[in-house]
């Protein structure tokens, strides 16, 4: 039995296995299933991994094509921040979905801040240092990382006082970094208890 070929713009039978190796679907099964029955909700049931969808050449806006139709359910299949460090798939991703929408799925915790701090993403996505130091909330560690990582100028520049301070961020980071008194006395909105919080001396 011959195997029909997909049509113009539709998945190849290679794809297709690739798509599918090792999940639930068989090989059989798998060259035999339409296009149109690949659903977000046939790919997690039957357990396809992101790396299978990479490794078939399946981004983000074939992915919505298929159904996949919000940013968070690539996080369902296994997609992560570290996705978006790829110019191509952030571009897509971007595309597809909207910024806004790929920055709420993909920047949720501080590993995902540290990934896409100094990348293409940043640009791409239009992503601040204040939403980067926002998902590092509790995580100084991570933060220092994002501030080390970053292409800016200016990286505070922006950035509320009350979140750097929510990093666990103090003077002793602070000036290793190389941000002086001076430097947290231009944070949006801080105020002079808040300075003292941080640890510097007015």
């Amino acid at each position: 039995m011959s195997v029909r070929k997909a049509p113009e713009g539709g998945l190849s039978s290679r794809q297709k296995l690739t798509i599918f190796h090792g999940s639930g679907l068989n090989a059989e099964k798998a060259l035999i299933t339409m296009e149109s029955d690949i659903t977000f909700d046939f790919l997690l049931s039957n357990g396809v991994k992101a790396l299978n969808l990479c490794t078939a050449g399946i981004r983000p806006l074939q992915l919505k094509q298929l159904g996949v139709v919000q940013a968070s359910q690539l996080r369902r299949l296994g997609f992560d921040a570290l996705h978006l460090v790829d110019p191509i798939w952030c571009v897509e991703a971007n595309a597809a979905y909207g910024a806004a929408e790929v920055i709420d799925a993909f920047l949720v915790a501080p590993q995902d801040a540290v990934s896409l701090s100094g990348t293409e993403a940043i640009p791409t996505l239009n992503i601040s240092m204040q939403q980067l130091l926002e998902a590092c909330a509790g995580a100084p560690t991570e933060a220092i990382s994002v501030l080390q990582q970053s292409a800016a100028a200016a990286p505070l520049q922006g950035v509320a006082a009350t979140t750097l301070l929510d990093t666990g961020l103090r003077a002793p980071q602070l000036k290793q970094l190389g941000y002086s008194l001076a430097t947290i006395r231009d944070l949006e909105g801080v105020t002079g208890d808040q300075i003292g919080k941080f640890g510097f001396t007015l």
